[in-house]
């Protein structure tokens, strides 16, 4: 990605794309994208059009606007399939992109299964260690990516703010040495022997003097000059007119709190400049009906702190606010497809600090080279698939020695099982916090009503509620199992780095098989209504229910297909087919007996809160199926025809 001239940072997104649910979003998109890259040989106005109208028509994802370009909302939509490298700038699918959507993304490595993430992750991960910022010369780049690990291989508990605002502030200018300097400088702020404006004064500096805050308010009244050097606006020194005459109604206020200073201080606030400049783009202070009212509704207002230097750290807080502000969610929700950040409770951490310090010790922030030898051809690195061995060039042997020594195992071959145990006892640990028995029962009636809101704000802003539904059954068959088994192996969800749902993984599995010690349960999981039901879900249940049956044999297999209201002719048609055998899409073998049991959502609800556990009703529905193995006639069509010719 290559920054305009104008540009004072970077952008993974695009302003105009405010949807949350990218892995989903961004599966939706490239089929579409791949489909008008046959019929058209330029991404010009018309194909752009052509593709945005096909979104709209063929998609639930945006409402019809006619007043809109279409052209340019096709180009929007797809700024961050570019920036990620899954298009080129002509949106041509990349070899990752295509992989992606065949699922036959390149399988993990021996150290990527230390990081205990699935494919989706993986995929955005590699993508990212790739991800270059160029400055607008075209030579100098850093990796964002790259120094969001350092930071959280480094330090622990770091605010969402810092964090954002301290990748974005990184100009691909900075050579190597300069981005580990300020880096190692935030220790400082991690330890809290200063605080972050400080930090951000220091190492991203808009003056060239050294004077202090302290000194510029030591007296009575400011000194102008002195001022102009720490209140800097290098776009329009007229601006600087404005934050001085704020500041002093300001002073003036503080000392005198009379209305008619307050009077004063409120109009000047009121403009845009000071908003940018000192409230974060917001109103910088709660009006109040006379001074009395307005101190109590401002108390906690940093501005009107005793320590008048706070007002420079508020000056540089807010600036650099203004610089960054509206790409930093962006890049967080880019950032979290990885799995590999915990972002919970306002603060930033890796998963798994410990394998960070070993995978990520020694990596490259920055460099130099021509940008039309890195995201200019299909050909080449940044679109082709490789490892994050490849990527960062690690010494294989010695990080593997170095991780089995961490997990105090031998053989490299172990690494995923541990590891997979170490994320599932975490999962568990998470769900009996998080999502504890009595607010399972809580949510599954919202499917019901589709309060969809309600059901966000209770797990997730960045799953659809049709993935987040998957993700609840399964921690509702959690609780209601009497048996063991891997829920995070049975689940086949990506998930973010705070063990929340984020897509499908697809891959044509079903969506949660679970492993007990005699039998094989598939949950396939929809919130398709009774008519969509017969569209959308009977091929593809029945294969995957088939699939799995003939590759479990001769292990018993039982397919539960979970739904909040079910179409009678579904029913019977799922106890039918396990009359007839059917032959698998994967290999030349037939499954005798296929069995696919219907359940309600108000049943599964019914069996939580009554704490019924899953023993009972399997042993009912084999019972209740035994019979209906091997009385099929596979030759029945040939005796019809042998019939036909004697008559």
């Amino acid at each position: 990605m290559k920054l305009t001239r104008k540009a004072e940072t970077f952008n993974l997104g695009d302003t105009s794309f405010r949807r949350k649910t990218l892995i989903d979003d961004y599966k939706t998109l490239l089929p579409f994208l791949q489909e008008t890259n046959l019929e058209y040989p330029e991404w010009n106005n018309e194909a752009q059009a052509e593709f945005y109208e096909k979104i709209l028509t063929e998609t639930d994802l945006f409402s019809r606007n006619e007043d809109e370009d279409f052209a340019k909302r096709g180009r929007t939509l797809t700024n961050a399939l570019v920036k990620i490298g899954l298009t080129n700038a002509k949106r041509r699918l990349s070899k990752v992109a295509t992989n992606w959507l065949n699922n036959n993304v390149l399988a993990p490595d021996l150290i990527e299964n230390a990081l205990g993430i699935d494919v989706n992750n993986l995929l955005f991960t590699r993508q990212l260690l790739k991800l270059r910022i160029y400055d607008s010369n075209g030579v100098n780049y850093f990796y964002p990516f790259r120094v969001a690990l350092e930071l959280v291989k480094r330090y622990q508990n770091i605010p969402q703010w810092d964090f954002l605002t301290l990748i974005h502030l990184i100009k691909p200018t900075f050579d190597n040495q300069k981005i580990k300097a300020i880096i190692d400088s935030y220790e400082s702020v991690s330890l809290n022997n200063e605080v972050f404006s400080e930090f951000l004064d220091k190492n991203f500096p808009d003056r060239e003097n050294n004077l202090t805050a302290n000194e510029l308010f030591r007296g009575k009244s400011l000194d102008r000059t002195e001022f102009d050097l720490l209140f800097i606006n290098r776009k329009s020194s007229v601006v600087q007119y404005v934050y001085y005459d704020f500041v002093t109604s300001l002073l003036n206020f503080k000392v005198s709190k009379s209305m008619e200073d307050l009077t004063q201080l409120l109009k000047i606030s009121a403009d845009s400049k000071i908003k940018k400049a000192f409230g974060f783009g917001k109103s910088v202070f709660i009006k109040g009906k006379d001074v009395h009212e307005f101190l109590q509704l401002n108390a906690d207002n940093i501005l009107l702190d005793e320590n008048n230097a706070l007002i420079y750290d508020q000056f540089i807080l807010s600036k650099k606010d203004d610089i960054v502000g509206e790409y930093r969610d962006m890049t967080k929700r880019t950032f979290n497809l990885t799995g590999l950040f915990d972002f919970s409770n306002g603060l930033t951490n890796a998963i798994n600090q410990d394998v960070f310090s070993i995978i990520f010790r020694d990596m490259f922030f920055s460099g130099e080279e021509e940008y039309s030898e890195y995201e200019q051809n299909l050909s080449y690195e940044f679109y082709q698939e490789s490892t994050v061995s490849k990527i960062l060039d690690l010494d294989e042997d010695k990080v593997l020695h170095e991780i089995k020594t961490f997990l105090g195992i031998s053989d490299s071959s172990q690494i995923k099982s541990v590891v997979a145990t170490q994320k599932e006892y975490k999962f568990r640990q998470f769900i009996s916090k998080e999502f504890p028995r009595e607010k399972i029962i809580g949510l599954l009636p919202l499917f019901s009503i589709r309060d969809d809101n309600a059901i966000k704000a209770q797990v997730s802003e960045l799953a659809t509620v049709p993935t987040i539904y998957e993700y609840i059954v399964a921690i509702a068959w959690f609780y209601i199992s009497s048996e063991e088994f891997f829920i995070t192996q049975s689940l086949n969800l990506t998930l973010d780095g705070n063990m929340l749902p984020l897509s499908h993984a697809g891959g044509g599995a079903g969506d949660i098989v679970i492993n007990y010690e005699n039998l094989t349960l598939m949950l396939e999981v929809t919130l398709m209504n009774k008519q969509a039901q017969k569209r959308g879900e009977w091929e593809p249940v029945l294969r995957h229910a088939t699939n799995l049956t003939v590759d479990e044999y001769p292990k018993n297999v039982i397919t539960m297909f979970i739904a909040d209201e079910l179409d009678s002719n579904t029913i019977n048609i799922w106890r039918a087919v396990a009359s007839v055998p059917l032959s698998s899409s994967n290999k030349d073998e037939i499954a005798e007996s296929v069995k696919i049991f219907p359940l309600e959502n108000r049943e599964l609800l019914d069996m939580l809160v009554n704490n019924h556990n899953e023993k009972g009703l399997l042993k009912a529905i084999d019972e209740s199926y035994e019979d209906f193995a091997g009385n099929f006639n596979l030759a029945w069509r040939d005796e019809i025809f042998s019939k036909t010719e004697q008559a």
